[in-house]
This record gives C-alpha cells, sequence and structure tokens, in this order.
C-alpha cells in the first residue's frame, strides 16, 4: 500500500491599507477589523471539524500574520487542533486595482510553493477555504488523489455567465493567445474552495503558473483577462492535462440565502460543505457553539445544530428569523 502524508490547508491574508480589495460576505475592505475578525472566526468550525474527522491528517493555515497577531482563542485552536501556522509573505499580489474584489486570492499560488518544498512523492495536500465544514473522513478523497493525482470541484458554470469578471469563453481566449493553441475541450471553472492535489501535480502547476501570470500581466485594462485564482487554475489544469471533477463528489458551493439558494435534499451527506453566504451567520453561530465546548462531544448533535443554522439542507423558521433579525442588526449599526 502506498504511504504518504496528508496535508489539509486553510488560509488568511490580512490586506494593509494600501493594498485592499473588498470582500462581499466577509461585510468589508480586507484592511478592515471587521473582516478580520470574521475569517479569524470561522477558522474555529473549520479546523475543528476538518481534525475531528482527519484525526491522521496534518492540518496548515499559512498566513502573513505572526503568531503574536493571532487572537488568543486562536492560538488555543491552534494547540487544541495540532495545527500549525505558517507565516508566509504574498509574492504572487496582482498590481494595485487589478480589480475590485478578492485580490487577496492568488496567495494560493504562494501556498503551493510553499507546499512543493514540503511535500514528498506520495503526498498530498486539500487547500480548502476557511467557509467549509467537514462533515465526515476524507480518506477516499486522499487515495482518489494518489490514484488519479488530483482531485477538483467543477463547479458546473455556464460558459457566457461572467465570474468575476471574465466568463469561461472569454478565459478560452486568454489561453488561446497565451499558448498559441485553442484549450482541447471547452474549459470549466474549477473552485478555488477545494483543490487536491499530488507533488506532482503542485509542481507543475508551480512550473507552470509564472509564463501565463506574466503573459496575463501584459493585457490590456476592460479586456478579458484572470482576475482570481479559480480562473487561472481552470486554465493551468487544461495546460497540464488534469482536468476533471473528482472533487464533486466530496464537495458542493451552497448558496443558503433568501434570494438564491441551490442547497438540494442530500447535500447534507457530502464531505464538506462549503458556504460561503453563511460567514456571519450560520457559520459564525458555530464559531459561538464550539469556542464553549471546544470540541464535537456528539456528532448528532452537533450536525443537527450545524443544519439549523446553515440552512443545509434546507433552512427552518428560526434560521430564517435569526438571519432577518442579523440584517437589520448590521443595517442599523450602518446607520
Amino acid at each position: 500500500m502506498i504511504e504518504g502524508r496528508d496535508y489539509i490547508a486553510t488560509w488568511f491574508y490580512r490586506e494593509s491599507p494600501e493594498e485592499a480589495s473588498f470582500y462581499p460576505q466577509g461585510g468589508g475592505w480586507g484592511d478592515s477589523a471587521l473582516v478580520h475578525s470574521v475569517y479569524m472566526q470561522l477558522l474555529v468550525p473549520f479546523l475543528t471539524t476538518f481534525h475531528h474527522y482527519n484525526p491522521e491528517a496534518k492540518l496548515l493555515f499559512f498566513t502573513n500574520l505572526g503568531a503574536h497577531e493571532l487572537p488568543a482563542f486562536i492560538t488555543r485552536l491552534l494547540l487544541r487542533t495540532d495545527a500549525e501556522i505558517v507565516t508566509l509573505p504574498y509574492t504572487h499580489r496582482p498590481p494595485k486595482g487589478w480589480y475590485k474584489a478578492w485580490m487577496n486570492q492568488f496567495y494560493l499560488y504562494d501556498i503551493l510553493e510553499a507546499m512543493e518544498k514540503r511535500m514528498g512523492d506520495y503526498d498530498v495536500v486539500l487547500v480548502c477555504d476557511a467557509d467549509c465544514l467537514c462533515r465526515k473522513p476524507l480518506d477516499d478523497l486522499f487515495y482518489a488523489v494518489r490514484k488519479y493525482g488530483s482531485a477538483l470541484y467543477d463547479v458546473g458554470y455556464p460558459r457566457t455567465y461572467p465570474i468575476n469578471g471574465t466568463s469561461m469563453e472569454q478565459m478560452e481566449g486568454v489561453y488561446s493567445l497565451c499558448y498559441s493553441e485553442p484549450p482541447s475541450t471547452p474549459l470549466r471553472y474549477y473552485g478555488g474552495e477545494f483543490i487536491a492535489l499530488g507533488q506532482n501535480a503542485v509542481a507543475g502547476i508551480n512550473r507552470e503558473y509564472s509564463k501565463l501570470w506574466e503573459f496575463n500581466l501584459g493585457l490590456p485594462a476592460g479586456g478579458p483577462r484572470i482576475h482570481e485564482e479559480a480562473q487561472m487554475l481552470s486554465l493551468l489544469a487544461e495546460r497540464l492535462h488534469i482536468r476533471n471533477n473528482i472533487g464533486n463528489k466530496y464537495v458542493k458551493r451552497m448558496w443558503t440565502g433568501l434570494r438564491y439558494n441551490n442547497v438540494k435534499r442530500g447535500d447534507e451527506n457530502l464531505a464538506v460543505w462549503h458556504l460561503p453566504a453563511e460567514k456571519r451567520s450560520g457559520l459564525y453561530r458555530l464559531y459561538l457553539l464550539l469556542e464553549q465546548q471546544r470540541n464535537i462531544r456528539d456528532e448528532e448533535g452537533f450536525w443537527k445544530k450545524a443544519g439549523e443554522y446553515t440552512g443545509v439542507p434546507c433552512a427552518g423558521i428560526k434560521k430564517i428569523v435569526w438571519d432577518l433579525y442579523h440584517q437589520i442588526c448590521v443595517k442599523w449599526q450602518k446607520a
């Protein structure tokens, strides 16, 4: 049996006032105390659930913050989950004004460079956004990555849908200009919230990234170009022939809002819940719960509350009332 180490990584990059961009679900700009606190709180349910179901995996938290800059509850959390903090600078940041939001996302590629130095031939890394919960062990996922080299999450957007300013058709144009040939088949958009890679795939991405990024930097403002890490990943996956939708077996981007909701019965059985709309609602409530009880003592009881708080697989009246009350409070505070 092939043996290797399993890594589970998440991250937070705190922007300075000079480089701050907007984070809609975080509720502010990247240098704000609000966004900082929201993302720190997300680490509690993330690390607690991933550690509970994958106790043998090595948890890594990448950040530009030093250990002395972390809140006390994060220091306790890292000890409790045996997670390692990795302080890492952001060298792949796009120029100021490149796009209006989410300009910390290319930090992923600094993480992958750091992971290549750490990983052995049979090691696997799962890089996951902090607004995710782990529902069950990921042994099957790590086995699949060792077998196939990677496990990517195909979000399934229509080809003409503008994803953070660039559609997949436009991404294909960027690819064709950069490599002087079209993609082998129409591109798919691979979400950056769930990226599982073996050592060879990590090395390949690091090798190919520079050429694509330098080409992208030369594209004119106002025209199609790569604005975020998942668009970059989608093009690199084609270049490296690692395109797949293996991750779809394990994760879903679950939108749980009142205006848009794509959660279906059965989604609660997925191994990983990605909950981008729950940063300041359901996941915040789980943060408060886990700060009280420190760990998952009763799995059935915990996931009953997690489903109630986040609206997976459906939102009950208690969640709807809580969310509306919270929205009113936020508006009142801003008034």
